[in-house]
C-alpha cells in the first residue's frame, strides 16, 4: 500500500512537470511574433538532480544568446546612424543646386549676365537697375539657403531633444525590468521579453554596450563609456548642441563622451558637427556659406568703389553684411540707399574704360585674379566645391545605409534562428509532452485501480 501511494504521488508530480513543460512550449507559440521573444526550453529536472521537496521541477532556460543579441544591437545603431545622416544630408543637398537653374549659382549667373548687359550700355539707369536687382538676387540666394540650413539646425537640435528623451524613458523602462528581474525566483519570459524589447529600441537610438550581472540584471553604457542603467539605477542624458563637439552630450552618472555615437543621436550629431557647422558656421567657424558670401560681396564692393560714374563721381558700395562673420549669408542685402546712376562702372588712370569696372563685375564669379578668389577659388568654384562636398558625403551615407541595413537584416535572420520561435520545433515538443501527459494519467488510473484493489482486499481480510 505505501508503495502504491508513493507511486501515485511520483507520477502525479510528474503530471504537474509535464503540464508546466506544456505550458511554457505553448507560450512559446502564443508569443512567436512577440518583439524580443526569446524561446524558452523547459527542462525537467528528476528527484535526485536538483529538484527541491522531493519533487520533479521544470526550471525554464532562456535561449537567448548575448552574443547574437551584441551583434544585432550594434547593426542596428549603426543603420539607425547611417540612414539619419542620409536623410538629413538629402534636405542640405537640396540647398546647394550645381546645375544653376536654381539657387546661388543662377544668381551668379544672373548677375553675370546683368553687368555684361551694363557693360555694352554703361549710361542706361535702366540697365544699371537691373543689375542692382541681380545683386539683390545674390543676397537673396544667400539669405534662403542661410535660413534654409538654420530651420534645419533647429529641426535637428529638435530631433536630438526627442531622442534623448527617448533614450532616457527607455533607461528607465530597463531599470524597472531589472529590479523584477532580480526580485524573481525563476525566468519570466514576459519581463525577460519587454526588457530586450526595450534594449532593441534603445540600440537604434544610440549605440549601446550590453553587460550582464549575475543577478541576471543588465548593465548598459551609451557609445562605451556614458552610462545609461546600472542594476536598477538609470541616468538621463542631457545634449546641448551649442557646446563644443566632445562635450555636448553628458549623463548625470558621468561618464567622459566617447569620441562618436552610433543611431539616430549619431547621425544628428555627426550632420550638425560636420556638414552644416562647417557651412554655416558656429563652434568658433566662420562657415564656408558666410565666407563664399562675404568673399563675394567685399570683391564687388572694392570693384565698385575703386570706379568711378559716367559723370566722374567715385563708385559706392552695394552690399551690406553682419560684422559677424557668422552671420554675414544671413544678413547679405543690397543697400537700400543706393540708386541706378552711382554704380560706378568706369576705370580711371592712365587708360581709363567706361565700362571697365562693369566688365569685371560681369566676369567677378568666374574671375581668375587672384586678388577676388576665394581660398585661391574663383566664387563658382568655391561653391562648387561646397555643394560636391555635400552631395559626396550624401553618396556616401546612402550607399552605407544600404549596406547596414543590409547587416542588420542578415544580424537579424541570424539571431532569430538562434532564438526565436520554431513552430516546427514546437509542433515536436507539444506532440512529445502531450503524450507523456496522457501516459502519466493513465498510469495514475492504473495506480487508482491497483490502490482500490488494495483497499478491497485488505476489508476482505480483515472481514
Amino acid at each position: 500500500m505505501i508503495n502504491l501511494f508513493a507511486s501515485l504521488q511520483g507520477v502525479s508530480n510528474a503530471l504537474g512537470a509535464f503540464s508546466q513543460a506544456l505550458g511554457a512550449e505553448q507560450n512559446n507559440v502564443s508569443n512567436s511574433s512577440t518583439p524580443g521573444y526569446a524561446a524558452v526550453t523547459p527542462v525537467i529536472q528528476p528527484v535526485g538532480f536538483g529538484s527541491t521537496a522531493g519533487r520533479d521541477t521544470v526550471v525554464l532556460q532562456s535561449t537567448g544568446n548575448a552574443q547574437a543579441d551584441a551583434i544585432v544591437q550594434a547593426a542596428s545603431s549603426q543603420a539607425s546612424d547611417s540612414q539619419t545622416r542620409a536623410q538629413q544630408l538629402g534636405s542640405i543637398n537640396q540647398q546647394f543646386d550645381i546645375t544653376g537653374s536654381t539657387g546661388i549659382l543662377a544668381a551668379f549667373q544672373q548677375f553675370s549676365t546683368a553687368f555684361a548687359s551694363l557693360a555694352v550700355t554703361p549710361n542706361d539707369t535702366s540697365v544699371a537697375q537691373t543689375a542692382l536687382a541681380a545683386a539683390g538676387s545674390v543676397a537673396s540666394a544667400f539669405n534662403l539657403v542661410a535660413g534654409s540650413l538654420a530651420s534645419q539646425t533647429q529641426s535637428i537640435g529638435a530631433s536630438t531633444q526627442s531622442t534623448v528623451s527617448q533614450i532616457n524613458d527607455l533607461s528607465g523602462q530597463i531599470a524597472g525590468f531589472n529590479a523584477q528581474i532580480r526580485d524573481q525566483a525563476e525566468l519570466d519570459p514576459g519581463t525577460n521579453a519587454s526588457e530586450r524589447s526595450a534594449l532593441s529600441q534603445l540600440s537604434s537610438l544610440v549605440g549601446v554596450t550590453v553587460t550582464q550581472n549575475a543577478d541576471g540584471t543588465a548593465n548598459v553604457l551609451a557609445g562605451g563609456s556614458i552610462p545609461l542603467v546600472l542594476g536598477d539605477q538609470s541616468y538621463t542624458l542631457s545634449a546641448n548642441l551649442q557646446a563644443a563637439p566632445g562635450n555636448q552630450v553628458t549623463s548625470s552618472g558621468g561618464g567622459a563622451q566617447p569620441p562618436s555615437f552610433s543611431g539616430t543621436l549619431g547621425g544628428l550629431l555627426d550632420t550638425f558637427n560636420n556638414t552644416i557647422t562647417p557651412i554655416l558656421g558656429g563652434n568658433g567657424q566662420p562657415g564656408s556659406l558666410n565666407t563664399l558670401a562675404q568673399g563675394f560681396a567685399s570683391a564687388a564692393n572694392a570693384l565698385l568703389t575703386s570706379g568711378v560714374t559716367s559723370t566722374g563721381v567715385a563708385g559706392v558700395p552695394i552690399f551690406t553684411y553682419s560684422a559677424n562673420p557668422a552671420d554675414v549669408a544671413a544678413t547679405l542685402a543690397v543697400d537700400p540707399s543706393v540708386t541706378p546712376s552711382q554704380i560706378a562702372v568706369a576705370t580711371t588712370g592712365a587708360s581709363p574704360e567706361s565700362n571697365g569696372i562693369a566688365n569685371q563685375l560681369a566676369e567677378l564669379a568666374g574671375t581668375s585674379n587672384p586678388a577676388y578668389q576665394i581660398n585661391g577659388q574663383a566664387p563658382q568654384d568655391y561653391y562648387s566645391s561646397i555643394a560636391q562636398s555635400v552631395g559626396q558625403q550624401l553618396s556616401d551615407a546612402t550607399t552605407q545605409s544600404t549596406a547596414d541595413q543590409t547587416n542588420l537584416t542578415s544580424a537579424q535572420a541570424n539571431q532569430t534562428a538562434v532564438e526565436g520561435v520554431s513552430l516546427d520545433q514546437e509542433a515536436v515538443s507539444i506532440s512529445s509532452y502531450q503524450r507523456a501527459w496522457e501516459a502519466s494519467a493513465k498510469l495514475v488510473t492504473v495506480i487508482d485501480s491497483l490502490n482500490l484493489d488494495a483497499v478491497n482486499l485488505v476489508g476482505e481480510q480483515v472481514s
